[in-house]
């Protein structure tokens, strides 16, 4: 699924993103972040968690919410303030929003926004990170 979110990422958001990565955990994402350039979109798996099999005779169903973090690297060495970040951050973040708001990934349900937040990274280095989910089901098969 990381892949198809990647690709959608890539693939679709066409110039507006300097890039797009993914990373295995957020030890490699905060590294990550303070290596690439500025407008960058990092895309990570977070959580996942399965419900009860719905189905009681003939057949395994299982649905699994999936988490997933997008991170937008700002790098703000020109000594912009803030709120020129904040901005910076605004346009990207709309774009990501575009991309993935209610879109499915193959064999998944739609995607929706959890949540977002800013924070710095290293020194001239911020992200903002975006939490969305999709469910997949396990059948057994």
């Amino acid at each position: 699924m990381l892949a198809d979110i990647h690709d959608r990422l890539k693939i679709s958001g066409g110039p507006a993103f300097s890039g797009v990565e993914i990373a295995e955990d957020i030890d490699a994402f905060t590294a990550r972040a303070g290596q690439v350039d500025t407008g960058t979109v990092i895309v990570m798996p977070w959580r996942e968690g399965a419900s009860k099999q719905s189905l009681a005779t003939g057949g395994f169903r299982q649905r699994v919410a999936v988490q997933f973090l997008t991170g937008i690297v700002i790098r703000h060495y020109d000594h912009l303030m803030g709120g020129d970040r904040a901005v910076q951050f605004d346009a990207l973040k709309t774009q990501i929003e575009a991309l993935l708001a209610g879109w499915e990934p193959p064999g998944a349900e739609p995607c929706e926004l959890v949540g977002g937040e800013s924070s710095p990274v290293t020194t001239g280095v911020s992200i903002y990170v975006q939490t969305w989910e999709t469910a997949r089901f396990l059948t057994g098969e």
